[in-house]
């Protein structure tokens, strides 16, 4: 008697070849499993190959929706010093409008070494300050060894509520009127600080800004900057406003000031809140009308 024979019947599955439509993201082939074997037939479960290709697709999705890091100096944000890392900020004159605001926050007792803008385009209607430099109190303030302008030019500028041991306005200084009316005091402190070993730097160049912001974020001691530095900074609205700080040596030059071509009305201002030791005052008024 002859032996009977059985033939299971091959069945087949076509996959589309969906890889081939994907982004390649690495230079490696997809091991392809025919199936799982089941008595003495093959049977197709699952294509592992799907599911590597579903990965893949998962991981292009999430790469392709995730929000980009916020690293100085990129603007529209807050950094609250000594990260480098910001959070994006809405202002509240234009909460409608996507800010274009560098805001760094220094909390009490932070040390810089170095505080540096250069080549920067400031302002924007609406703003009252295109650069501010604020503490918080006259027990808690902004400390800066040295801070130099030049190469600049404001509608307007204003040092009110602080210390300066030194200013040296030179002849290159031309104001719409000015007024120096500082409360003179031997008392005043001559700031020096000592190495900046470790301390961070913030710089940023060749930028359009709304305005710059450095604020004192928390009291119970100052923040420390060795060199403020602003070359070639220019706001055509907005003023320069500083409060509650203390400063080395103030050096100004090669700067234009005025919002009005109007001599008469003061747009250089050191206030009477603020102690001075010396004043080197070379400023030359002109009827200069920052647009």
């Amino acid at each position: 008697m002859k032996d009977k024979k059985f033939n299971t019947p091959n069945i087949r599955f076509g996959i589309p070849n969906i890889a081939a439509k994907l982004p390649r993201f690495w230079n490696f082939r997809i091991p392809i499993f025919g199936g799982i074997y089941m008595g003495g037939g093959k049977f197709i479960v699952v294509s592992f190959s799907t599911i590597a290709i579903g990965f893949i697709a998962s991981l292009f999705v999430l790469i392709n929706s995730g929000e980009q890091q916020i690293t100085f100096p990129m603007l529209g944000a807050q950094y609250t010093a000594p990260s480098m890392v910001g959070n994006n900020i809405v202002d509240r004159e234009f909460p409608a409008d996507r800010s274009q605001t560098l805001q760094i926050n220094m909390p009490a007792n932070l040390r810089l070494d170095l505080v540096s803008f250069k080549n920067i385009n400031l302002g924007k209607q609406g703003l009252t300050d295109a650069f501010q430099i604020a503490g918080t109190s006259t027990s808690d303030v902004i400390t800066i060894e040295t801070a130099t302008i030049k190469n600049s030019s404001f509608p307007t500028m204003d040092w009110a509520n602080g210390n300066i041991y030194t200013v040296n306005a030179t002849s290159s200084v031309i104001a719409a009127g000015h007024t120096f009316s500082p409360t003179m005091a031997s008392s005043t402190n001559d700031v020096v600080i000592g190495s900046g070993r470790g301390a961070t730097s913030y710089i940023a160049e060749n930028m359009t800004v709304d305005r710059i912001l450095l604020l004192q974020s928390t009291t119970g001691g100052d923040v420390v900057i060795e060199n403020l530095i602003l070359d070639n900074v220019h706001a055509w609205v907005g003023a320069f406003n500083a409060d509650y700080f203390e400063v080395g040596t103030l050096i100004l030059e090669n700067i234009r000031i005025g919002d009005d071509g109007d001599i008469n009305s003061a747009d250089l201002v050191i206030n009477s809140s603020v102690s001075v030791n010396t004043v080197n005052d070379g400023v030359q008024e002109e009827p200069i009308w920052i647009r």
